[in-house]
């Protein structure tokens, strides 16, 4: 949010942002990241289209599973927690992706800990 007398900041920001997002649809596939998620996640152009599930160990997949269940069933809270990858602390924030308060998917956030 910006205030009135501000332009809005240009959407290439997202593309800058120390922030890894990605976006899953309602059926759980990758619909896109930002260039940060590659850099600090596993992924690759060949994952888009496909469903993060497969990318998954089980435990996870089911966490992803259980998550789009949840939103498909009209829920809307944020799910939120810590994991360890590779001697690194993430925050990871999950989310639903709405337009005109239609249920689109899925918003994923990581941040490395410092």
């Amino acid at each position: 949010m910006t205030p009135a007398d501000t332009p809005t900041p240009p959407s290439e920001l997202l593309g800058q942002a120390p922030v890894a997002l990605t976006v899953l649809d309602t059926k759980g596939r990758l619909v896109y990241y930002n260039p940060y998620a590659a850099t600090i996640l596993d992924r690759r152009p060949e994952y888009l289209g496909r469903d993060v599930r497969d990318l998954h160990q089980p435990a996870s997949a089911a966490k992803i599973t259980a998550i789009l269940e949840a939103y498909a069933s009209g829920q809307r809270r944020e799910f939120s927690w810590r994991l360890q990858r590779d001697g690194r602390a993430f925050t990871v924030r999950v989310a639903p992706w709405l337009r005109d308060g239609q249920w689109l998917g899925v918003m994923h956030v990581a941040m490395v800990e410092q």
